[in-house]
């Protein structure tokens, strides 16, 4: 009986090790089952959207002006444009009247660059244009949008920055920040008139030479001068001794004059050679005509403070226009004013779409678990840009489709991965048959700042 017992248990404590050990290997199964599903169903936090850091770049590169309410005004931007603000042809966005100051916003992208980091592509309705400038143009009074009242349009005199003809086109932003361009089939004709400012015409040009003191009143160099009197001979301020205690209103008055060379008065003995020296001169002279001139000074004071207030702000239009007009400011070249018909972003552009389209095949790191990628294209021979948001097609293949062959470029791509902001920067010719092999690599906030500008978020 003990061995049966012994023998029983033995076999009851194989039994429950088994089951013991089989349930861990069930347990350490679906530990391990649990830990593959986790694996592979872990996604990318968010999707890339440089919208974000498209705007603060916008934000940094407006240019702000405030007009006046009833006056026409024209601006001059940093890189070129002009803007006539002329505020009859106004309304705000409800159509009432502008009364207010109006604070104008432009924005200037004349370079590739400028539209990549403004996300601004130059592409209308699928077509590929080459920018000869993109510029925005907006208009506020009291916290309201302007807008052109119907029927007018605002002079605009755009930079000519290339040589090819141009043709305005308005901008447009979808609901994703995107650029569409629609054509207005308004030619750019450029300009060819030079205005000359070599003569220089101020409003008052007595006010800038010089002109000798006439006084009424004899001048002489010192109170011992002499004069006649009383039929005698005596120093002038023994004559006004007498005229005082005669009861007359009579002073000796001092001033003070500056001779221009050659200047001969004929009661001086002395002939002034020395251009522009200081003098202290007296003069015979009555309270009542020392008032009555004291208050004709000032009043002829105001009136050449007003003329030299006046000739300054000529001359320092004149200055600027004639800087602008001369050999060197001539460089810069416009087309002839446009009559633009609405506020919003305006480019001057051409269709750049003769060339043979093609596909171009995007390898990515394989560590990438099907991003979202969102691509710029950059074309270097003339300011272009084409930009979207890519996915894998049916193949598992991310493809960059409606490319013309021939072109450089550059490709600068984005794309979010286990929640880390990757971007990579290639250069290539598009080509037919063609892969391109994106490195991407981490980037930073303090990165992007350099990029976009400032206060990005990533």
């Amino acid at each position: 009986m003990p061995t049966q017992r012994a023998y029983a248990m033995l076999v009851l404590c194989t039994i429950i090790l088994f089951s013991c050990n089989t349930k861990k290997e069930k347990n350490k199964d679906s530990a391990i089952a649990a830990s593959v599903v986790d694996t592979t169903s872990l996604q990318p936090e968010s999707t890339i959207s440089v919208v974000d850091y498209s705007n603060d770049f916008i934000a940094n590169a407006t240019q702000k002006f405030t007009v006046a309410p009833h006056q026409t005004t024209v601006l001059k931007a940093n890189k070129g444009l002009k803007v006539t603000v002329n505020p009859a042809v106004l309304e705000k966005a409800d159509g009432s009247a502008v009364d207010g100051k109006i604070e104008v916003s432009i924005i200037e992208l004349t370079t590739s660059e400028d539209l990549f980091k403004s996300n601004a592509a130059t592409v209308s309705n699928g077509r590929l244009l080459a920018s000869g400038g993109s510029y925005f143009i907006g208009m506020e009074s009291e916290g309201q949008k302007l807008q052109l009242k119907k029927g007018n349009n605002l002079q605009v005199n755009f930079p000519k920055l290339k040589d090819a003809e141009m043709e305005l086109f308005y901008g447009n932003r979808d609901s994703s920040g995107n650029m569409n361009w629609t054509r207005a089939a308004q030619p750019l004709i450029f300009n060819t008139e030079e205005v000359d400012y070599s003569s220089y015409k101020p409003p008052y040009p007595d006010t800038a030479k010089y002109r000798p003191y006439k006084s009424k009143y004899t001048l002489y160099e010192s109170t011992d001068s002499k004069v006649i009197f009383a039929n005698r001979e005596m120093p002038i301020k023994e004559m006004v001794s007498i005229l005082q205690k005669r009861g007359v209103d009579k002073n000796i008055d001092s001033i003070y004059l500056t001779f221009d060379e050659g200047y001969y008065n004929g009661c001086f003995r002395n002939y002034y050679s020395k251009r522009f020296e200081r003098y202290k001169l007296y003069r015979v002279i009555s309270c009542k005509e020392l008032e009555a001139e004291k208050d004709s000074l000032a009043k002829e004071q105001k009136v050449a403070e007003m003329r030299t207030a006046a000739n300054n702000k000529y001359y320092n239009e004149w200055e600027k226009q004639n800087r602008e007009n001369s050999l060197a400011g001539r460089l810069e070249k416009y087309y002839a004013p446009s009559s633009v018909t609405k506020l919003g972003w305006i480019n001057c552009d051409r269709f750049n779409d003769e060339q043979q389209k093609t596909e171009v095949q995007l390898d990515l790191p394989i560590t990438f678990t099907n991003p979202q990628i969102e691509y710029f294209i950059i074309y270097k021979s003339f300011n272009g840009l084409m930009n979207g948001k890519l996915n894998s097609n049916s193949k598992q293949q991310y493809v960059l489709s409606n490319l013309p062959v021939g072109q450089a470029v550059t490709v600068v791509a984005f794309t979010k991965n286990n929640g880390r902001l990757y971007q990579c920067k290639e250069d290539f010719v598009i080509a037919k048959n063609q892969s391109l092999k994106l490195d991407f690599k981490n980037i930073s906030a303090a990165e992007m700042n350099t990029i976009f500008g400032k206060s990005v978020r990533i």
